[in-house]
């Protein structure tokens, strides 16, 4: 299955916004939605295993909290998320990628949420539950 085909399965849509939306500025920029509805897609490395880190455009990942969870991490290299993901950073859905993922409480509080679309130039409209369902995500506070 495509990836598009994955969105739409998933009850989501894609966006073709034709301008680069690879940092949250841009995708309110270009999408008109608040930072709290837009979702970063950030891939961590552990000592054990990669992390897709799924936090709202408001917040900063809390390294000690997950250090308290996970064990030591840190940010993967951008040549690291191609490899992980198959996406460059700023495009990383929060969805298909086959990495444990772990969604931030705080981003559960909205109704859809827009991310990553998989080239710099898209996004996807999601509901965070359909995230959390096909990622069989962990829901947790992870943000500062």
């Amino acid at each position: 299955m495509n990836f598009e085909d994955l969105i739409r399965e998933l009850g989501g849509e894609v966006l073709n916004l034709g301008e680069p939306v690879k940092t949250v500025e841009q995708a309110v920029r270009a999408s008109g939605v608040p930072r709290r509805k837009i979702v970063k897609s950030i891939v961590l490395i552990g000592k054990k295993t990669p992390l897709l880190v799924i936090v709202d455009g408001e917040a900063k990942v809390s390294f000690k909290k997950l250090k308290e969870m996970f064990g030591k991490v840190r940010m993967a290299k951008p040549e690291e998320v191609q490899k992980l993901t198959g996406y460059e950073i700023g495009s990383v859905p929060p969805v298909g990628v086959n990495i444990k993922t772990i969604v931030d409480k705080r981003v559960m509080e909205n109704d859809y949420v827009l991310g990553g679309g998989g080239s710099i130039d898209r996004l996807i409209k999601i509901d965070p539950k359909r995230i959390v369902e096909h990622q069989k995500a962990e829901i947790l506070d992870i943000i500062e």
